[in-house]
């Protein structure tokens, strides 16, 4: 059986599943900024350019690039985003999230350009398999504070704190500062063997959208497109927040870009907030890694690494069923084009 190949152009078909793509991947870019430690509207502000700049870099036709539930929790990690937050805010910690992002892109880049993509391509499917299961915990571990609970995760986090698994999460915070995993999982447990916490609103939404979004497609007319299900479950919840006056955590109101900030091509204007270079220059990623910068450095490779894990699974699917070639240098340095217009937008690393 012959395989399809890459797509032929045609603008309209093109045009329609651009604007799919774009309307089922707002409730990750609100989740997901959630997850990096920020206000839900910067998902949605920052995701464009990072996305242009892929795909202007990318080899593939069907692949597209954002923040992750990976690469939210990843960089929330590393950062210690919610000690920096609570420190200093959170504009400040946007500023550290992007500088890191210029550190994740280089690296990217950098590993590209030495072959790294070749080497990756030896990793033992099983390995593959076990990355798989870890982004799916991950995403759970994610996305379960802020679903189940009112307040989400600092409603969970408080919970956790007052019971008697507080000594445990004190213990591992203080002998491995590192071990952020071990904290999330902990939490985990903690939230899904306490379902009296739960709240009363927040847990029943979060329990019928998941189900809808996973099942909803198969009562759906065959007529409507992939991704229809999570359109639908989007705009009923909005409206039921606006309606009912919902108690749990919102997107809110999106603040109104500065009216001289954005790119001007021609007579349009992008909406695009540019960081200044100074700020990320400045900010203090690599005191966030005890001043060293070779531990940034292994940090941010490290990151770009696990990134790559998941392009080139995707990568080789498409090769495999599809018959698109792909080249791993390529789409290494593309990650790392896509990372750096990441930090220069203010947006966490993106995969």
């Amino acid at each position: 059986m012959s395989k399809a190949g890459p797509p032929k152009f045609n603008p309209i078909r093109d045009i329609i599943a651009g604007t799919i793509m774009a309307a089922t991947s707002v409730p990750q870019l609100v989740a997901y900024a959630q997850g990096v430690g920020y206000a839900s509207y910067r998902g949605l502000a920052t995701a464009g350019p990072s996305l242009f700049a892929w795909g202007l870099a990318t080899g593939s036709p069907f692949m597209s690039c954002g923040v992750t539930s990976i690469t939210a929790l990843m960089a929330k990690a590393d950062l210690d985003g919610d000690g920096y937050v609570a420190e200093h805010g959170e504009e400040a910690y946007v500023t550290l999230v992007a500088a890191y992002s210029l550190w994740v892109g280089l690296c990217s880049a950098i590993l590209g350009i030495v072959g790294f993509g070749k080497l990756a391509g030896m990793v033992p499917g099983n390995v593959r398999k076990g990355f798989k299961w870890g982004c799916a915990v991950g995403v759970v571990a994610s996305a379960i504070p802020n679903g189940l609970f009112t307040k989400g995760s600092k409603e969970l986090s408080a919970l956790v704190m007052q019971s008697a698994l507080a000594s445990f999460v004190i213990h591992m915070k203080t002998k491995f500062p590192a071990a952020t995993g071990i904290v999330s999982v902990t939490n985990l447990f903690y939230a899904i063997t306490h379902p009296g916490k739960w709240g009363m609103i927040a847990a029943p939404l979060f329990i019928v959208c998941t189900a809808f979004v996973m099942k909803g497609a198969k009562y759906l007319p065959k007529s409507f497109p992939p991704g229809t299900e999570v359109i639908i479950a989007t705009a009923l919840a909005t409206l039921m927040s606006m309606k009912f006056d919902y108690p749990g955590n919102i997107v809110g109101e999106i603040p109104q870009l500065d009216p001289d900030a954005g790119i001007q091509l021609g007579p349009i204007k992008i909406p695009v907030s540019i960081m200044n270079p100074k700020d990320l220059l400045s900010a203090p990623v690599v005191e966030r890694f005890g001043g060293s910068y070779p531990a940034l450095i292994i940090s941010a490779t490290l990151f770009a690494a696990v990134n790559f894990l998941s392009i080139m699974g995707i990568a080789s699917s498409f090769e495999a069923e599809n018959g698109i070639q792909w080249s791993a240098p390529r789409e290494l340095i593309a990650q790392g084009v896509a990372c750096i217009v990441a930090g220069v937008t203010g947006s966490a690393p993106v995969s």
